[in-house]
């Protein structure tokens, strides 16, 4: 039985990140490469749910939900429903190599620009070293390609697949690609592979701690900045409606 808060229509998983190592684990050994999805609503993708009935309903749908922002915290507060903890993506990222490394699962990297997924194997490979990676690639490409990387995917079918595309591109393509896919766990990652690879700078512990990274990467991406409105928006509406648990498409 799911222990979820309900914010905006949107259910997320109450758990802290030995909780979501072990659900994925769960979710791995009873999927028979059945593909479940795995999403880390944030702030941005609550408020961009609420105007996108396709991407709410595959947050709705996915077998795991991660809370992954502040703004997340502060609608569990609301409800006096407090989350456990905050689980950024690349915290989520790494239990999950930590796990893999130890349960020999397989793992796919799909997203980033150019030479991102391929640094992101290499860096990662530093930590974790025992960690099976069996294939990478670039999560831009054109329809031949496409067909070319599931097949790959599906011949190399691994336990998990990580898509780094952003949202909520990544999740969509999962979703469209689910009954395709021969992976047991496919997640969203957003712009996990850039800090793996090194492109972008994590924010310092402090501003982790406090749970302000998004201003650290606004500080580094001001073409963030109008995404980042979605923050005082999602603000405003949690405070002012009634009930909270209601999504736009509920």
């Amino acid at each position: 039985m799911r222990n979820t808060v309900r914010i905006l229509g949107i259910d997320i998983d109450n758990i802290d990140i030995e909780d979501a190592g072990n659900i994925t684990k769960n979710l791995i050994e009873n999927s028979n490469k059945s593909c479940k999805i795995v999403v880390a609503p944030n702030t941005e993708f609550i408020m961009m749910a609420q105007k996108d009935k396709e991407f709410f309903d595959i947050l709705r749908s996915a077998e795991l939900a991660t809370p992954d922002s502040v703004g997340v915290m502060i609608g569990g507060n609301k409800q006096n429903k407090p989350f456990k903890q905050r689980i950024p993506g690349q915290s989520y990222f790494r239990k999950i190599l930590e796990v893999g490394e130890k349960e020999n699962w397989s793992f796919y990297l799909l997203g980033g620009k150019g030479d991102v997924a391929r640094l992101t194997a290499e860096h990662v490979k530093k930590d974790y070293p025992n960690v099976n990676i069996v294939g990478y690639h670039e999560g831009f490409f054109d329809n031949e390609t496409e067909e070319d990387v599931i097949s790959e995917i599906n011949k190399l079918q691994p336990n998990v697949l990580f898509v780094a595309m952003g949202a909520p591109l990544q999740e969509k393509w999962i979703a469209k690609h689910k009954h395709e896919l021969k992976v047991d766990v496919a997640a969203g990652q957003g712009g996990t592979f850039d800090y793996e690879a090194g492109k972008i700078k994590r924010a310092p512990k402090v501003f982790q701690t406090l749970g302000i990274e998004w201003f650290w990467r606004l500080v580094l991406q001001p073409s963030r900045f109008f995404r980042m409105l979605a923050l005082p928006v999602y603000l405003i509406k949690i405070t002012f409606t009634k009930d909270i648990t209601k999504g736009k498409f509920d």
